[in-house]
């Protein structure tokens, strides 16, 4: 490995250290839910590796069987669908290799990735999103355990304060990153209508709020 994929690995290891704390509460959550839901130990840790999903694995594990367990989980992360493509075409890699990648895109990771590729290089870009994941899907492994043995006992305001966390540092990522009147914009727009949104269409709000505000912005300057 050059001496500047490292250092691009430890840029995005440096950004992933402020949404741990976000990974593990929700996993925590996962892991009390799984446990409450009956699902065994090693099927709950196996659905954190598989699916690295939050939402989606709240879904499947409500599901009554296997078939609708599937269709949700596949349901849920379709909207990881377009954040892979858009993210395929800043990581510089060969197809197997963002194949495997795109197993770990999360919200998180697509953010956190994008708006550094606005200020990395481009040969830098595909390291920094490793370093990403190297903190987060840890995270959540540790979370799910944490639910599983110790999630009854922990205080729920504790587990609920945990995922304040990420929400905050999005906000001021953004506030540091925006440009012009149309960014700031479509950013409270979507800060406006993404818990209506989110309440309404759980799991799919703030997906269909980032496109619905993006198309009327981009109208609008057009």
């Amino acid at each position: 490995m050059s001496a500047e994929s490292r250092r691009a690995r430890y840029r995005g290891m440096r950004a992933a250290v402020a949404v741990v704390p976000t990974f593990v509460g929700i996993f925590i959550g996962f892991g009390i839910a799984a446990q409450v839901a009956g699902v065994p130990t090693w099927a709950a840790l196996l659905l954190s590796v598989v699916v690295f999903a939050a939402p989606a694995q709240f879904a499947m594990i409500d599901a009554a069987g296997a078939a609708q367990m599937i269709a949700a989980g596949i349901l849920v992360n379709l909207r990881f669908f377009l954040m892979s493509l858009t993210l395929s075409q800043l990581l510089r890699a060969p197809r197997a290799r963002l194949l495997w990648w795109a197993h770990f895109v999360t919200a998180s990771s697509y953010l956190l990735t994008f708006f550094a590729a606005r200020r990395l290089p481009p040969s830098e870009v595909a390291g920094f999103y490793r370093g990403v994941i190297l903190m987060s899907f840890p995270a959540a492994m540790i979370g799910t355990v944490l639910g599983l043995a110790f999630g009854m006992r922990l205080s729920p305001v504790l587990t609920f304060g945990a995922t304040l966390f990420l929400p905050i540092y999005f906000a001021l990522l953004l506030a540091g990153d925006l440009k012009g009147r149309a960014e700031i914009a479509a950013a409270l727009l979507g800060f406006t209508l993404t818990p209506f949104a989110e309440y309404a269409v759980p799991g799919w709000g703030t997906f269909l709020v980032a496109i619905g505000a993006g198309a009327l912005i981009t109208a609008v300057e057009r």
